[in-house]
């Protein structure tokens, strides 16, 4: 765990995309931690649907019907305020289908 979340007491939302055409969208952390959101209760809240781990910061995200993309980095893309050095630069795909994660 970094110090920024300790100090803070949560992690930073790094990276966002949406599902075309749809009421949800993915966002990742620097904890490491890619979610899906769905619009609930008349658009008032949001609703996780889906949560997946990574190692390491995830520093970009792309989606499309069958997969979430995500790019994840031992540091934020934009400044080292904070390292984790067992993650790995690299990508990480994550199979779902968007009317599995819309039918929630």
């Amino acid at each position: 765990s970094s110090g920024i979340n300790a100090e803070y007491g949560g992690s930073w939302v790094t990276a966002v995309a949406a599902f075309r055409n749809t009421e949800c969208f993915v966002s990742g952390s620097n904890g490491g931690r890619v979610k899906v959101w769905a619009c609930a209760e008349n658009y008032l809240s949001l609703a996780c649907i889906l949560e997946v781990e990574v190692r390491g910061t995830v520093n970009g995200i792309c989606v499309d019907r069958e997969r979430i993309v995500c790019a994840v980095g031992r540091e934020h893309k934009w400044g080292r305020w904070w390292v984790d050095r067992e993650a790995k630069n690299g990508v990480v795909v994550v199979p779902v289908r968007v009317e599995d994660v819309v039918d929630r």
